[in-house]
């Protein structure tokens, strides 16, 4: 399993550390499972673009207080050295090392103008990741195009681009219990972490599996702790979900590690999963029909 993990973490690398991947916001969300071999999924709220920290990267618009000049002629922006002698002395820059001094005003222009360069350089890589995976682009003309193609699916009630990155979403899809289903599929888009699978077995009962619906470092963090794994190394965005995801069936619940457990509601068994920043469970449960 370890091995596997490695694999799993090396096949994705190249999507978290290039942008990003989609994941769940604040949402409510409902599945019913019937004896009768039909199931009806619905969520509404916000889906988006989640974005790994990257340190390296310019963060926000320019201004003059992100550079630091030393005495010696080092430069730094947001802490990280940008220019530098030939000799610099040692010892950590402080005031007994090598204290600060006023930054001229070709200092400024120049960590300026490599600031952006660099921030233009990130957006594009960016830009070229998001198409390799089939994701939309960082401009409001894209995703509003990627909400008119993705209202072209089957489901997709309502889909609105709010702005940076973010989608308001009403989906609501009933199918038969014959075959996979994984929930949401995106228009061109090759790799995601599901929200909901649904996977019917030869027994006739159904697993139910929410990888996008936890908390904490998200769905990668949650398998590795699972699998007594550090999940330190798991470096994709950090969950944003918040909400609730609630299954009701009329068949037998055979397992599930939801924390209060089925109740009885209209004759059906009902449970629920409060996801949150705090939570770092995979709502999984197995029902029989």
């Amino acid at each position: 399993m370890r091995i596997w993990w490695k694999l799993v973490a090396t096949a994705v690398a190249p999507l978290m550390l290039g942008g990003c991947l989609w994941g769940p916001g604040k949402f409510t969300s409902t599945l019913a499972l019937n004896k009768a071999g039909t199931f009806v999924l619905d969520y509404r709220g916000e889906i988006m673009l989640q974005n790994p920290d990257d340190k390296s990267a310019a963060s926000g618009p320019w201004t003059d207080d992100k550079a630091r000049c030393f005495r010696s002629g080092v430069v730094t922006v947001d802490g990280v050295t940008v220019s530098a002698p030939n000799s610099v002395p040692t010892g950590d820059d402080d005031e007994a090392g090598d204290p600060d001094r006023p930054c001229t005003a070709d200092e400024l222009e120049r960590a300026r103008i490599g600031y952006e360069e660099k921030a233009e350089h990130k957006r594009k890589e960016n830009e070229e990741m998001a198409k390799l995976f089939g994701l939309p682009g960082s401009d409001d003309a894209s995703n509003r195009r990627f909400a008119a193609n993705l209202m072209k699916q089957q489901g997709w009630k309502s889909v609105t681009y709010r702005g940076k990155g973010v989608f308001d979403v009403d989906y609501h899809f009933e199918g038969r219990l014959n075959q996979d289903y994984v929930f949401p599929l995106m228009p061109e888009a090759d790799l995601m972490i599901p929200f909901i699978t649904i996977r019917p077995r030869t027994d006739g009962s159904v697993k139910i599996n929410a990888p996008a619906f936890t908390g904490k470092s998200g769905p990668f963090g949650a398998r590795a702790k699972a699998m007594g794994l550090s999940d330190k190394g798991s470096e994709g965005p950090a969950s944003r979900a918040e909400g609730r995801f609630t299954v009701t069936t009329d068949g037998e619940i055979l397992t599930n590690n939801s924390e209060d457990g089925p109740v009885a509601v209209q004759g059906r068994r009902q449970l629920h999963w409060d996801v949150d920043a705090g939570s770092d469970k995979v709502p999984e449960m197995m029902v029989r029909l």
